[in-house]
């Protein structure tokens, strides 16, 4: 992916919503709340979630879900229903509209969202790059931010919950990403829009509908060995359908658990409780709706179903398989994977893998900005000694002496 379309979907807090199964702990890509005080990386906890019952609320809702994807229009900036003194400041009628958003709820709740890992990096993105911006034109792009987060919790609602389809959600997304490029477009000059987005105005539209283009019908497909249309040739379609339900009702349970973690309703044990149950409800409903051939098909395996990711190749002491099967690697050269999986309880195998995999983002985003000329090698190699300080701390608070051997030998 080119540096452009990273920028666009940082931006839009990857607003194409490519629901991907991926791992089902600890999922990374809804807002979190940032104490800039004492900064949390948005990986550290899980993303917002819904309700931690099993099988409450897995059935489709009765009412048909609302198909006509031309209702949802793009809509320049334009004035909301509500006055807004700030006269950069505009909202998508077309899409207020179809979701039926009241507009007093959105201008007091998506005040919500200013706390949000996701917007308070790209307001930091507008400090650094539009240092000289004007206060008010500051104000219009922080109030527009914020409704566009809000906008887009309300569209992943209605599509989670069955009240729009599929065609109409990426419809309504396109339209929602355009109107609230289209603000940038009334605010800053051409020079400043280029600077922060890298990329023309003109090109814009083009680079999302092809994000757009790109978002599956069926995210919960992992067998990266077949096509999705033979995918679809094999299993029936209504069993996809209703594998498909289940599974955004389990993204659902996610939002809400990441939103209760963010309020303070639920503490980190609860949710990884809550986030398992939703989890094993979708697998049992996958058993009972598809046969084991079917789950071969759609998943690649039993096990990749059951653990939310493919195996690609057997298991081995070491290397990349560690890493696939376990996602982390051993350092341990006399351990193997069986003896890891034997030996070490499945919850702590899990909290060791969401360790690495934080580790391994925030380093990616330390060589990013290095590549980028914002931060020097010197920097990257104090802050990444103090990752994998905290990552030891962190998998030696988790394990035993023993466990902590097992995979990491007696390094100290």
């Amino acid at each position: 992916m080119n540096k452009r379309n990273k920028i666009i979907i940082t931006l839009l807090f990857f607003l194409t919503f490519v629901l991907i199964i991926g791992i089902y702990f600890f999922p990374d890509e809804e807002p979190i709340v940032v104490d800039r005080g004492n900064a949390i990386s948005e990986k550290i906890l899980p993303q917002q979630s819904h309700k931690s019952g099993a099988d409450a609320g897995l059935k489709k809702e009765s009412s048909p879900p609302i198909s006509p994807a031309a209702s949802a229009g793009t809509s320049a900036p334009a004035k909301a229903k509500a006055s807004d003194s700030n006269p950069y400041v505009s909202y998508p009628e077309t899409l207020i509209d179809l979701l039926g958003i009241d507009m007093d709820k959105l201008l007091a709740e998506s005040e919500t969202f200013k706390n949000t890992t996701i917007h308070v990096e790209w307001m930091d993105r507008i400090h650094d790059i539009l240092k000289n911006l004007d206060p008010e034109k500051r104000a219009a792009i922080d109030k527009n931010h914020t409704a566009l987060l809000y906008i887009k919790d309300k569209l992943n609602e209605a599509y989670l919950t069955g009240k729009i389809d599929h065609e109409t959600f990426k419809k309504a997304i396109a339209d929602l990403m355009k109107w609230h490029q289209k603000t940038y477009e009334s605010i800053l000059s051409r020079a400043e829009y280029e600077a922060l987005f890298e990329i023309a105005p003109e090109q814009v539209d083009d680079t999302i509908d092809a994000l757009i283009d790109q978002t599956p019908e069926y995210s919960f497909i992992l067998n990266q060995d077949i096509p999705v249309e033979a995918v679809k040739e094999q299993v029936q379609g209504y069993k996809l359908e209703e594998v498909n339900t289940h599974f955004k009702k389990m993204v659902l349970d996610r939002d809400d658990i990441g939103k209760q973690i963010n309020s303070g309703a639920m503490t980190l044990e609860q949710a990884r409780a809550a986030l398992n149950q939703s989890q094993q409800a979708f697998i049992a409903k996958c058993k009972e709706i598809l046969t084991e051939n079917e789950i071969n098909t759609i998943f690649g395996s039993v096990t990749a179903l059951e653990t939310g990711s493919t195996q690609t190749e057997p298991p081995a002491v070491l290397g990349d398989s560690d890493e696939t099967t376990l996602g982390f690697k051993i350092e341990n050269p006399e351990t193997s994977i069986e003896a890891v999986t034997e030996k070490i309880d499945k919850t702590k195998l899990e909290d060791i893998r969401f360790f690495y995999q934080e580790r391994t983002a925030e380093r990616d985003k330390l060589i990013e900005k290095l590549d980028a000329g914002e931060i020097t090698p010197e920097a990257v190699e104090n802050s990444s000694r103090e990752m994998d300080a905290a990552f030891d701390d962190n998998c030696r608070s988790t394990l035993t002496d023993a466990e902590y051997q097992l995979i990491f030998g007696n390094s100290d």
